[in-house]
């Protein structure tokens, strides 16, 4: 029985000497983990037998097990090496897609079908991801690098050219021909692609058109743009001005451009008149309503005088500026009136001495509100005689279409003087039209913030009564009587307002009418303001410090000045817009509008004369390019606002465009936690999945299949998927691998050992030989 004992012993250490060799023969196999040999006695009983006296019957081979401890990480060249640091396996499906197979041999490749696959065509399994890099861990599928972006080709839609276009460029008048380079100043190239990602050569002319003169408003150069693409030519599209911060502009009848966001714009709607922001450039002044006596016969103007302002009274009356009833003027002429001019101003006087000292109507009924005044005094009214029509003309004292003048019921003298016939002398305010422009502006004077207490009674004394008046040309002095109190700021301030209308001027007879006095609490100012309006109105007050105004200058109204719209032609033909279209059917034309969108002249760019842009200050659109051969179409705009135009040389300060073509494969980036991230020459970059790790339960119990990978089996439990870097999962390392688990030195100890359990199983063996030869010979 020996024999047989020492023949297990010969096997058990032939297996081990098997499983040492296997280990050595693997020390430089990627992911290789050592096995080692379990053994266990055999030894056989029964129930009846004594279990001291049993001897037992040899050794067993058990199993032969794997330890998964950590190989040491080994760097290499290829970025699709892949290496566990910690535990788990990198899931693959066999190349028929049947079979899970696991390892931790991270040495792949891409297969023609761009599949991430081991040295045997099994391909690596990842979990697919959102853009955030989230994986679903329920949807695996093979892990596949394309070498080339597909379906991500994007067509150009946005160009951004930032240029320095040289301030002392010429001019060029001639007809643009790209062919001929007289005709253009500079002109800048670059690739545009369409949906499919094809590039097309895209080519921008630049041309000057006009240089900065002191005659503009605001004063620009110009330069016009010509776009190609190939060698089509694409338009540019209609396109509304904006202001700085982008806000679509309008403009009202009166040439008042404004954006959108202003809330007395009220865009318009359907069918429009087209106008151009280059084109506001028609300023005019604004002018009274004026009533136009009849031209005088030679028998009533001969040699410069008229013959019959001899004696007697000249009687009209008037309205202005839609006032509630006409006033009845009455001048007596005297000495002097032969004279059209000097008639002209008397009568002025006149007309402006009764129209400013109307009272006001205690309640205005044109109103529901009460106790609401209506303003019946007139100011400013003027009267003037054109010799070379030998007409009298009289004006309101306002400007604008809001302005209105009627003379009516005239006497004889009136019509023989004057030409004031009574009929036709009316010029009504307009509503809808723009006729006579805006209204002017009055003189306004503001003291300087006075010192004395605003909040209490105000005193006057011999120091601070006096005041020094100028309105309108007519200079003289206000003293309030002194000592006086006054209950507060705002009753001082009707007084000296009381006082200083009413003045006459003896020289011309000429009334001080309209000026009003008023006090701001908050800046502590008196506010002097002229009746009249326009440039010839004009103030000055001077008094004590204790005023605020002893320091005070003139100051001077302004005739207001307004512009004159010009619908936009084009070949002879009025333009309309459309639905944002321009188009010469004016069809549905609004006739409520207001506010008009403005346009810019289309492809024009615009410089003040800083180098700064005016225009346009939003990207510039271009109507659809057509392609040739039918490749389709492509809309595109051109951003100009970091353009520049400096004395220095033509420059291309930024350029970009927002299409790709397809890109092709340029770098690959596999992070610790198994996120792959692929870089392509068209600038984007694909999340292309997340390599997931699998875990076993036992991972011993794992069946072997060769080239270092494994089965599950129902020792090892069903595989548990998870990320890397997760708990229960090791990392994952990019571009290095993981060697075998092999300890030499220990091989070679179990080498050793191996070699003596045989050799002593052998000895046993042969002890047991020639112990039977023994009994043998004992008989012989």
């Amino acid at each position: 029985m020996s024999f047989y004992t020492s023949l297990t012993g010969l096997n058990s250490a032939t297996a081990q000497l098997a499983v040492t060799s296997n280990n050595i023969a693997n020390v430089g196999t990627s992911g290789f983990k050592r096995s080692r040999a379990d053994f266990g006695d055999i030894f056989s009983t029964s129930p009846l037998q004594k279990s001291s006296s049993n001897i037992g019957q040899g050794v067993s081979l058990k199993q032969v097990s794997q330890e998964f401890s950590q190989g040491n990480i080994s760097t290499s060249g290829n970025s699709l090496d892949l290496a566990i640091t910690g535990d788990g396996f990198f899931p693959l499906k066999t190349p028929d897609g049947l079979q899970d197979i696991y390892t931790r041999n991270g040495s792949f490749t891409l297969n023609d079908q761009n599949n991430v696959v081991n040295s045997t065509g099994q391909r690596l399994m990842a979990a697919s991801v959102d853009s955030s890099g989230k994986a679903d861990l329920t949807d695996l599928n093979a892990l596949t690098i394309p070498p080339k972006t597909s379906g991500e080709a994007v067509e150009t839609t946005q160009i951004q050219l930032g240029l320095n276009l040289p301030a002392d460029s010429a001019v060029i008048t001639a007809d643009f021909d790209r062919s001929n380079p007289s005709t253009y100043n500079k002109s800048t190239a670059l690739t545009v692609y369409d949906s499919g990602g094809n590039g097309y050569l895209a080519t921008v002319y630049y041309a000057k058109t006009q240089n900065a003169s002191q005659d503009q408003t605001p004063p620009s150069s110009k330069w016009q743009t010509y776009f190609f693409v190939g060698d089509t030519q694409v338009k540019p599209a209609l396109q509304q001005a904006t202001d700085k911060v982008g806000g679509a502009l309008f403009v009202n009848k009166y040439g008042d451009v404004l954006p959108k966001s202003d809330s007395r714009v009220v865009p318009s709607s359907g069918t429009t008149e087209m106008y151009s922001l280059d084109q506001l450039t028609d300023v005019r002044r604004s002018t009274p309503a004026t009533a136009i006596g009849t031209a005088l016969t030679t028998a009533g103007f001969a040699n410069g005088s008229l013959v019959n302002a001899v004696s007697g009274n000249l009687s009209f009356n008037i309205k202005v500026d839609d006032a509630a009833t006409a006033q009845t003027i009455t001048y007596t002429m005297k000495a002097g009136d032969q004279d059209p001019e000097v008639l002209a101003r008397n009568v002025e006087i006149a007309i402006n001495n009764t129209l400013g000292a109307l009272a006001d109507t205690p309640d205005n009924t044109a109103t529901t509100d009460v106790n609401e005044f209506r303003k019946n005094a007139r100011f400013g009214i003027t009267v003037s005689f054109d010799p070379d029509t030998a007409r009298f003309s009289i004006a309101s004292g306002t400007t604008g279409d809001s302005s209105s003048i009627e003379v009516v019921t005239t006497d004889n003298n009136a019509q023989r003087v004057m030409g004031l016939t009574g009929t036709g002398l009316k010029v009504d305010a307009s509503a809808n039209e723009a006729l006579r422009g805006k209204p002017s502006e009055s003189a306004v004077l503001r003291g300087e913030t006075m010192t004395i207490n605003t909040t209490k009674s105000i005193s006057t004394s011999s120091a601070n009564k006096d005041f020094f008046v100028s309105v309108d040309g007519y200079a003289f002095k206000v003293e309030l009587p002194f000592p006086t109190t006054y209950t507060n700021i705002e009753s001082f301030a009707k007084a000296l307002q009381d006082n200083i209308n009413g003045k006459t001027d003896p020289a011309t007879g000429r009334k001080v009418s309209g000026v009003t006095v008023s006090f701001d609490p908050k800046a502590k100012q008196f506010v002097f303001t002229t009746g009249t309006a326009g440039e010839n109105s004009a103030i000055q007050v001077t008094g004590s410090a204790d005023w605020g105004l002893a320091n005070t200058e003139m100051q001077f109204g302004s005739t207001s000045e307004w512009k004159k719209l010009t619908q936009f032609t084009e070949n002879g033909a009025l333009q309309f817009v459309k639905n944002g279209v321009q188009t010469e059917d004016a069809s549905g034309l609004s006739t409520q509008t207001e506010w008009w969108p403005v346009y810019l002249d289309r492809g024009e760019l615009s410089f003040d004369l800083t180098g700064k842009p005016i225009s346009p200050l939003t990207g510039m659109p271009f109507e659809t390019a057509f392609l040739a051969g039918g490749k389709g179409a492509l809309t595109m705009s051109i951003d100009f606002t970091k353009s520049t135009q400096y004395s220095s040389a033509f420059a291309v300060l930024s350029q970009s465009q927002d299409g790709a073509p397809e890109g092709e494969l340029m770098g690959l980036n596999i992070g610790v936690d198994g996120l792959v991230n692929a870089t392509y020459s068209n600038g984007s970059q694909v999340s292309l999945g997340k390599i997931v790790l699998a875990n076993f339960s036992s991972p011993s119990g794992l069946r072997q299949v060769g080239d270092a990978s494994y089965l599950a089996s129902a020792t090892s439990g069903i595989a548990k998927i998870g990320e890397a870097g997760s708990a229960g999962f090791g990392s994952i390392r990019a571009g290095a691998t993981e060697r075998a688990n092999v300890d030499l030195t220990q091989e070679l100890v179990d080498l050793i050992t191996a070699q003596r359990n045989f050799q002593a199983n052998a000895k046993a063996i042969e002890t047991s030989s020639t112990m039977t030869s023994a009994i043998i010979n004992i008989r012989s």
